[in-house]
């Protein structure tokens, strides 16, 4: 097998190279290290790497990490067959092992730097990158992008009554209602404390965003948060929603966020539970800062 520049293209390769000569199509890649097990390739079906038609590959990296390619056989014959090139393959996996692990942990690292360590979601900086490549190519292709500004209701007063670790688990409960109510093209970002970002690729008009936005805020209206498993305490919470459309308000990345930001400020001084889409009057009478 050739160098592959990354390491999705090395999995590719690798699946394809196992099927091609060995008819190999379950496969399992996993690295163990002190901070636990990671699941980082899988193809074909779910098995144990423990099962009796299992083989398994251990590469050491060093004394704290490892990486486990797992294969799962047909039958007994199958099994026979693969176990008797189990010197050679494991050359093969010795080979590779760096690369891939280089890659993984490059990989984890750029993780770190764009996403959100308690909600799991992308932050602000992942989301400038994001729209520095999106927006140019939605405005040649004459399409709107709506850009959802959340913010969750009176969330200063569940840190001041109960704690941050049930704050947390509020944004989190957030983050989950949110991506689960949109589609695979769309993207959840958490901004700032209580703010979160959904943008809306491909939207129609104002009316099908504040749609979308006033599903979201019904759909998190129902949603509780365990305070406490013994009492069985539960809490609810409502979100705001401002929205501002792209190009429409503005072409600018810093200007509709603004605007966003503005109408979700106008949202929240109607009351619980609202969605306020963005005009200019609302931009010239409300000062953020």
């Amino acid at each position: 097998m050739k160098n592959a520049p990354i390491v999705e293209e090395i999995y590719e390769e690798l699946k394809s190279w196992l099927y091609t000569v060995y008819k190999i199509h379950n496969i399992k890649i996993t690295i163990t290290n002190i901070d636990g097990c990671d699941l980082i390739f899988h193809n074909g079906k779910e098995y144990d790497i423990d099962s009796g038609l299992s083989l398994n590959f251990s590469i050491d990296i060093n004394t704290e990490s490892s990486i486990m390619f797992s294969f799962l056989c047909d039958n007994e014959e199958h099994f026979k067959e693969i176990d008797e090139r189990y010197i050679y393959l494991n050359t093969i996996f010795y080979v590779i092992t760096p690369l891939i692990n280089t890659t993984f942990l490059e990989e984890k690292v750029k993780d770190t730097s764009v996403k959100d360590p308690i909600t799991g979601l992308y932050n602000r900086k992942y989301l400038l990158e994001h729209l520095e490549k999106m927006l140019p190519l939605a405005r040649r292709e004459q399409k709107n992008v709506a850009f959802l500004m959340v913010g969750i209701d009176h969330f200063k007063a569940v840190i001041d009554e109960f704690d941050y670790e049930i704050g947390d688990k509020v944004l989190i409960e957030l983050a989950d209602t949110l991506q689960e109510d949109i589609r695979t093209s769309d993207i959840v970002i958490r901004l700032d404390a209580d703010e979160f970002l959904v943008v809306l690729a491909n939207v129609q008009s104002k009316e099908s965003a504040a749609s979308v936005a006033q599903k979201l805020v019904e759909s998190f209206g129902k949603r509780e948060v365990d305070v406490n498993s013994y009492t069985g305490q539960t809490l609810k919470k409502t979100i705001c929603v401002g929205i501002s459309m792209y190009p429409d308000d503005s072409t600018s990345i810093d200007q509709i966020l603004k605007n966003s930001d503005i109408s979700l400020y106008e949202a929240r001084n109607k009351g619980r539970s609202q969605v306020l889409v963005f005009n200019q009057d609302q931009e010239s009478s409300v000062d953020l800062f």
